[in-house]
């Protein structure tokens, strides 16, 4: 049993002895160190622009592909309008009989500068018949009821030609309005037959190509995507780190088609509202130099840089234990202010000082 006892007693020595020899310490540094704020985001270019349907259909023609340039007014896509082209034809047919309608040579209007003529002959005659009587009327040659009768007649063609007179310019003008209305009719169509063929708006390169030929698309929804200017960055910045980001700061970005690389941007616009679909805030930047090969919409992480100190004292971070302590040589905890951390370090503004060696404590 004494055995036994001395056994047990030598084996948890031993295991204080080995505990010991595994405590981890550390000294108090100093360090430059740097503040910066995460951000993720994507690349886009300057001037982005969707291309997007006017009107429901088929698409027919879409001679576009990623990659390519395109300039203003080229052909985007083209829309299934048979239907619509009939209706434009048929406008045209009925503009251009309005047309026709409104010449002095159509049917109608010659029917009534016939009757003109004809009642203008009556006229003259009438007028010839009255003066005639008038003058035998000074002669006592014939009756004053007479010369009355013949006076009427002459007055009732005069009113029947003004009559036909006024009735020609009254069918010329509403032949007139027929046409002008059938023209309105014609651009009309010609305006709605315009949505089905859908262009560029300006000069730019195509990013994406989103529909195909032959497939259906819905009024407002997105065929293409075109790009122009030069390359800027995305951000999406947190409410609690806004408020740290300055105009000028400079900014390390991880591309995610450059795995192994960080390029060097400085932030050029911060947006003054919050997004609430991105439920961030939205800064950008512009690269200090812009990689050699790079896509609009890559992915990427940030870190903005908002503050630079130097020689400040810190330490490891696994160091610190229950958000604000350190445990010292002799085993005592004792409290300190921290200012910046990260995974790896933790800057210490108070309460030990340089050199101060420190236990890592146990998990």
């Amino acid at each position: 049993m004494r055995n036994k006892i001395i056994k047990i007693s030598f084996l948890l020595i031993t295991l204080m002895l080995f505990s010991c020899k595994k405590t981890e310490k550390t000294s108090v540094i100093r360090k430059d160190i740097e503040d910066a704020v995460f951000a993720s985001g994507y690349i886009e270019r300057e001037d982005e622009y969707m291309i997007s349907a006017n009107i429901s259909g088929t698409i027919l023609k879409i001679p576009i592909k990623e990659g390519e340039l395109v300039t203003e007014n080229n052909l985007i896509a083209t829309i299934e309008n048979s239907v619509q082209t009939e209706q434009l034809k048929d406008a045209e047919a009925v503009l251009s009989q309005s047309k026709k309608n409104a010449m002095a040579s159509s049917p109608q209007l010659l029917q009534i500068q016939s009757q003109i003529n004809q009642a203008l002959h009556q006229v003259e005659q009438d007028k010839t018949n009255f003066l005639r009587y008038k003058d035998l009327r000074t002669k006592n040659s014939v009756s004053q009821l007479d010369l009355e009768k013949v006076q009427l007649q002459y007055q009732a063609s005069q009113n029947n030609l003004i009559a036909l007179q006024k009735n020609y310019q009254d069918a010329k003008n509403a032949l007139e309005l027929s046409e002008k209305r059938s023209g309105i009719q014609v651009v009309q169509q010609q305006d709605i037959l315009k949505d089905y063929t859908i262009k560029a708006i300006e000069n730019g390169e195509v990013l994406n190509v989103l529909k195909k030929k032959g497939e259906l698309v819905k009024q407002g929804e997105n065929i293409a995507k075109i790009g122009s200017g030069d390359f800027k960055i995305k951000l999406y910045v947190s409410e609690d780190d806004i408020a740290k980001i300055k105009l000028g700061q400079k900014t390390a970005i991880h591309l995610n088609t450059y795995p192994d690389e960080n390029f060097m941007a400085t932030v050029t616009k911060i947006f003054p509202a919050f997004d609430e679909t991105e439920q961030s805030y939205i800064v950008e930047a512009k690269f200090d130099k812009v990689p050699e090969v790079i896509f609009s919409g890559t992915q990427l992480q940030a870190n903005i840089e908002t503050s630079k100190r130097k020689n400040a004292l810190v330490i490891p971070t696994s160091y610190i234990s229950k958000g604000k302590f350190v445990t010292l040589e002799n085993g005592e905890q004792k409290a300190v202010v921290i200012g910046s951390k990260d995974n790896e370090w933790t800057e210490i503004r108070s309460g030990i000082s340089e050199n101060t060696v420190l236990i890592k404590p146990k998990n």
